[in-house]
């Protein structure tokens, strides 16, 4: 986890621990790419990444698979925030911009909860020199397969 964990970013609460502890420890890919829980509310996720050399394309910028990893896995952590085990149905992402900097990040919110299914909005930023550029957003439809979080 990253940040100030006695801050208002969530990332002490026994929910973020739970996510940290299935989303991250509990995938050898998430952890290979070195996903951080920047920010956790119940509906709201954060998640960050070091914008890596072997994470880019032939242009130099963030290949549109990270970004599409980045959207679709925020958005089930996200979900799972206010449904419990999840997977991902179905996502659509738009690229806006080229993704260069230091950093990649992204932004889950829920739209809405139902029973079967939880629909998530994500936005993907690029980090540089302390300045965010929007460069994808996504629309992602997430199945609840299990317990309640």
């Amino acid at each position: 986890m990253t940040g100030d964990l006695t801050g208002g970013n969530g990332l002490d609460s026994p929910g973020a621990r739970e996510l940290v502890r299935r989303g991250i420890h509990g995938s050898a890919y998430t952890s290979a790419l070195g996903t951080r829980l920047r920010h956790f509310a119940a509906g709201r996720v954060e998640i960050e990444l070091d914008l890596r050399p072997d994470l880019t394309q032939h242009h130099g910028q963030a290949h549109g698979a990270v970004l599409g990893y980045l959207a679709d896995t925020v958005s089930a952590w996200a979900a799972a925030s206010v449904a419990g085990d999840v997977v991902t149905t179905e996502y659509k992402i738009n690229f806006l911009s080229a993704a260069r900097g230091e950093t990649l990040w992204a932004r889950g919110e829920v739209l809405r909860a139902g029973r079967r299914q939880v629909v998530v909005r994500a936005d993907v930023y690029a980090s540089q020199s302390g300045q965010d550029t929007l460069v994808a957003t996504a629309l992602a439809t997430v199945a609840p397969v299990g317990r309640e979080p």
